[in-house]
């Protein structure tokens, strides 16, 4: 595997290295070939709290993912107390004419994104530009005719909230907006306004600018009276808009200055520029039983970028540009000495939001609460952690009283996540 020079010291270490996989796939028409690998030398000591076996299993897990050509190729990186402890990178980009996943693959990582814009949103919220509980209309007059569609006996009806849509709905998704497509009787509408991404494959996004995409929404009916419930949709993209007007920049020029910037993610953006189109991969899906490519890394609309810049859902990024972010996120709001958030903020966002509407599911702002449980036997014990996924199976989770993080990427729609499961929770069963 060929490791380009991408920015973080400890990737660069010799030690990291060994830990890459080193494989090439020779037979273009089956994953079966032989692929050779590099193992670190180890003396099968725990590696920062983490066991080597645990490591080695989960290396044995995504060979054998990538065996059973139940995926195309696979990322994962682990990192405790800032060090990079294991990344694995292991099959191809492009199931058709086996491009090798890389280290530094730019890859699609669409609702990954929201962590991203809601950190950045978080920024300003620390300038003083809103509140939590301000109403969206205060930013948005459209927002001041919101109307919510339920039921009555045989028909619907339209009738007025009974509370405005505040920012903190947009940041837990309690808003009411779905992304179209989930409950029939909302489908008109969206399409209707345009708001859906394409029907095909849902790769991309609808064809206005996210200005245009707020007003649109506006028009639309919401699920629920906002707070009733989560409901995942385009609620981000909203607060996309959002920073936009509290900013007063376009919102990847603000991600660039109050996040990208700060934590050194120098591939991550919403289209991919022509002198880095060469480490772009290839998205996947199945049909038929056959594993093909739905999104030719070549042929991208992802590489001249869309109008709509979607905080839901339109970010490229690479293992280290996330890695950057996770590590700002476990080392409580700070990256090489530069403070993103203050500690008390991101404290903040890790705190469930929904109290409850949801079940037993938690949500922050921008972030999935949730349990781990590390170690095993007698040692086993139950972690805090912050996650979230996106729609072609890229999942990150931090742990921060661990100070430990894991990220795997890989290129295939629709989102699973079921690789991410069985590798996190490997090591989490070796780690103290």
């Amino acid at each position: 595997m060929r490791i380009r020079e991408i920015g973080m010291v400890a990737l660069l270490a010799a030690a990291v290295m060994a830990a890459c996989d080193s494989r090439t796939i020779d037979d273009p028409g089956s994953f079966d070939a032989e692929v050779g690998r590099e193992e670190a030398v180890t003396d099968g000591a725990p590696v920062e709290g983490i066991s080597q076996k645990a490591l080695d299993e989960a290396s044995a897990e995504l060979e054998k993912r990538i065996a059973s050509k139940s995926i195309a190729g696979g990322a994962y990186m682990v990192v405790r107390n800032g060090e990079v402890i294991h990344f694995d990178v292991a099959g191809v980009g492009d199931i058709d004419d086996r491009t090798p996943l890389e280290a530094d693959s730019i890859m699609r990582i669409y609702s990954m994104t929201k962590p991203i814009v809601s950190v950045a949103a978080m920024t300003l919220w620390e300038q003083g530009k809103f509140k939590l509980d301000d109403p969206v209309a205060k930013y948005i007059p459209a927002f001041e005719n919101a109307r919510v569609l339920v039921e009555q006996g045989d028909s619907y009806e339209l009738v007025p909230p009974e509370r405005p849509i505040s920012v903190r709905d947009v940041f837990r998704h309690t808003t009411g907006y779905s992304y179209g497509r989930d409950v029939p009787v909302f489908f008109e509408f969206y399409e209707k306004e345009g708001m859906l991404y394409d029907a095909e494959h849902g790769l991309f996004p609808p064809k206005k600018s996210i200005s245009e995409a707020a007003d649109s929404l506006a028009r639309i009916p919401i699920a629920h009276q906002p707070g009733a419930t989560f409901t995942y949709g385009f609620s981000t993209d909203l607060l996309g808009r959002l920073v936009e007007i509290w900013s007063g920049m376009r919102l990847d020029e603000y991600l660039r200055q109050a996040v990208f910037e700060s934590l050194e993610m120098v591939d991550t953006g919403f289209s991919v520029p022509e002198v880095k189109q060469d480490r772009f991969t290839s998205c996947h899906k199945w049909e038929d039983g056959e594993h093909i490519v739905a999104d030719k890394a070549e042929t991208s609309l992802f590489l001249d970028g869309f109008e709509f810049l979607s905080g839901g859902g339109g970010l490229v990024s690479t293992m280290q540009d996330y890695a950057n972010f996770c590590q700002m996120l476990v080392s409580g709001g700070e990256f090489k000495g530069t403070r993103v958030l203050d500690d008390a903020t991101l404290e903040l966002m890790f705190t469930d939001q929904l109290s409850g509407v949801a079940g037993e599911f938690r949500f922050g702002l921008g972030f999935e609460v949730n349990d781990a449980v590390l170690g095993a036997g007698d040692a086993q014990r139950s972690v805090s952690v912050y996650r979230w996924g996106g729609y072609a199976n890229t999942a990150f989770e931090v742990v921060p009283e661990a100070n430990l993080f894991q990220i795997f990427m890989r290129q295939s729609i629709p989102s699973t996540h079921d690789v991410a499961r069985a590798l996190f929770s490997i090591v989490y069963s070796g780690t103290d």
